[in-house]
């Protein structure tokens, strides 16, 4: 073969290479179609013998400061205890775009924690500063817990 035939052959090769990004990026947006039960049920599962107790939706508006008409639900475990900042939430959003919304509103929350717990509690402040904050496509993921990572997993794992 010619060295042109080499070139044509490198520049089709290149061009399905950036097709093929093209396509995964384009259609693969992440998420679920699964209910907030099945997508919480493993979630829920790692918190056994944990401080945390369900809330309701409203606790989450409250504490985050949602609109609930722009999830298709909620899910959100929290401390009882004042001292204890533990926190895990998911939010199955009704519109993938509002993600980032959602994840600015939980970052203001982990952030004005951070202030309150900075100067007397330094476990707690340790444990925000190790917080989990994620999105995938429609839903967002937080957590704060000694046991973040085990529970991302499990998140992660049931979408």
């Amino acid at each position: 073969m010619t060295d042109k035939k080499y070139i044509w052959i490198e520049i089709g090769l290149v061009v399905i290479l950036i097709v093929y990004i093209i396509f995964i990026n384009g259609f693969y947006s992440g998420g679920t179609d699964k209910s907030i039960a099945e997508v919480s049920k493993p979630v829920t599962a790692t918190l056994k013998g944990s401080t945390l107790s369900k809330k309701t939706n409203g606790d989450a508006v409250k504490a985050f400061g949602f609109e609930l008409d722009k999830t298709d639900g909620i899910m959100y475990y929290a401390a009882d205890n004042v001292m204890d900042v533990s926190e895990v939430l998911i939010v199955k959003l009704k519109d993938k775009t509002d993600a980032p919304d959602f994840e600015e509103k939980i970052r203001e929350r982990v952030t004005n924690q951070e202030n309150l717990y900075k100067g007397y509690a330094p476990k707690q402040y340790s444990l925000l500063q190790n917080s989990i904050v994620a999105s995938s496509g429609n839903t967002v993921f937080y957590c704060t817990s000694k046991t973040a990572n085990a529970i991302y997993e499990a998140y992660k794992n049931a979408l």
